[in-house]
């Protein structure tokens, strides 16, 4: 979800939040800026740093997975992260071998 605010009041909203729901709290602390909003295509960009928290997602939990010794599939990384079949059928094999290539 994109929303613009400024950046003072988003840090008046973090320091009310955070004195009054730690919990969502610690979910909104990582919110970043996305700069330059007007130079760029926004849409564009949200639905790369969406691709790219999947992506990561994936990488985590293969490396989780094969830390354990065991042996990563599809359906345990759907198990842990909730991603839908169709968005890991599009990354798990190349992540799966930068995964193991790491070790």
């Amino acid at each position: 979800m994109l929303i613009e605010i400024d950046e003072n009041d988003f840090n008046q909203v973090l320091k009310i939040v955070k004195l009054r729901n730690i919990t969502l709290y610690n979910q909104i602390k990582d919110i970043k800026p996305i700069m330059n909003l007007n130079t760029i295509d926004t849409l564009a960009t949200a639905r790369t740093i969406k691709t790219d928290r999947i992506k990561e997602s994936i990488k985590s939990t293969l490396r989780e997975l094969i830390q354990s010794n065991t042996k990563p599939t599809k359906y345990k990384v759907h198990k842990s992260t909730n991603i839908a079949y169709i968005t890991l059928n599009k990354y798990y094999d190349v992540i799966l071998d930068e995964v193991q290539d790491e070790r």
